[in-house]
């Protein structure tokens, strides 16, 4: 069974377009293939690292 990747949302393809310190806009990436799957990757990279932060875990300095 094949495991297929959560497509990025809105909020993580525009904090990897900041990750990636590029002139073109955020539109114009994702019209281009080559550009749209890098930007996917950093995207679904950072979802990875999005979801293993737990803030209210934080918050009650529940540290392990």
């Amino acid at each position: 069974m094949a495991r297929t990747a959560p497509e990025p949302d809105r909020a993580a393809l525009e904090i990897a377009h900041r990750q990636l310190h590029t002139s073109r806009s955020l539109d114009d990436m994702l019209k281009v293939a080559n550009l749209k799957a890098t930007l996917y990757a950093v995207a679904r990279r950072h979802m990875k690292r999005r979801e293993r932060f737990d803030v209210r875990k934080m918050q009650a300095n529940d540290n392990d």
